[in-house]
């Protein structure tokens, strides 16, 4: 077994790394460069683990009772402890997937439902206190507000709240978000990625809001509204898989409103890219390396 087993989990350690300097310098709309850079250091990562732990295989009594047979030496590629660690690490992942998956549905059922009864159309208004606004996936996806949001904003800071959730029903970031949690769960050092999509999606309805309103200050005094109101503080907690209109940095969000709006910076979302590419190179190169290591076993 060569290195480069190992070299997907170095990678995601280093995409983690520069993730919360990179979130600053890229495009809000580019989040999806994030996504795949973030769903292939995970696949590798796990493939590398599938490979360290195959290595066990060779400690069974079957494998040895072949290699004497045919007078095959068998090498150890990878101490005991690596694979049997390979693994609990594997099982672990397996079990956190399971998870994040059943969150996500059981939060997506539960707001199709509230919206449901709510009765028809885009908008669905609750009637609940803390001020909270959620884009719910579906076809049709559906707006979700609740009475206590109404309540502190007024119809212009409302036109924001609804362009904001209309961006993430547009642009799926759902689906981004899933990704990124579900990469997350395999590969545990990519927490850091996972955040940084959060963010840069919620960036990005803000800046779609701030396009459709012709406002920018007009979108951070309502995201700083609702935040000062209580809508960042987690109440629903039920809901916390949602999309929802304040949380992932707010603060930051509203900063970034408040000066000139983003430029594009090429080089910056390809040197991410390049860094998921290279996890798969990685990975391709290792299961070469591994078929070498096993090739005898294939019938001639």
């Amino acid at each position: 077994m060569t290195i480069s087993v190992y070299v997907p989990a170095a990678l995601s350690l280093l995409l983690a790394a520069i993730s919360r300097i990179v979130v600053g310098r890229i495009a809000p709309t580019r989040a999806v460069v994030f996504v795949v850079a973030a769903m292939l250091c995970a696949a590798a990562s796990t493939w590398g683990l599938v490979l360290l732990s195959a290595t066990l295989l060779g400690d069974t009594s079957l494998v040895a009772e072949e290699a004497s047979e045919r007078g095959v030496q068998l090498q150890d590629p990878v101490p005991q402890l690596i694979g049997v660690t390979a693994v609990v690490l594997l099982v672990a992942g397996v079990f956190r997937v399971v998870r994040v998956l059943r969150v996500r549905r059981a939060t997506t059922q539960e707001l199709r439902a509230v919206c449901s009864s709510c009765g028809t159309g885009e908008l669905a208004v609750v009637a609940l206190a803390a001020p909270h606004a959620f884009a719910v996936p579906g076809r049709p996806g559906r707006i979700l507000v609740t009475q206590g949001l109404l309540s502190v904003l007024d119809g212009d800071e409302r036109r924001v709240v609804l362009a904001h959730e209309r961006a993430h029903l547009q642009s799926r970031h759902h689906w981004l978000r899933a990704a990124t949690e579900v990469s997350a769960a395999l590969n545990p050092v990519l927490i850091p990625v996972r955040e940084a999509v959060a963010f840069l999606v919620e960036r990005s309805a803000d800046e779609h809001a701030a396009a459709v309103t012709g406002s920018r200050n007009l979108v951070a005094q309502a995201l700083a509204k609702v935040a000062l109101a209580g809508g960042a503080d987690g109440g629903v907690r039920a809901w916390s898989a949602a999309l929802p209109f304040v949380g992932c940095g707010v603060s930051a969000r509203v900063a970034a409103l408040q000066s000139d709006p983003p430029r594009p910076e090429p080089l910056v979302p390809s040197s991410v890219l390049a860094l998921g590419v290279a996890t798969a190179i990685a990975a391709v190169q290792a299961t070469i390396a591994f078929y070498q290591l096993v090739y005898w076993l294939w019938p001639t």
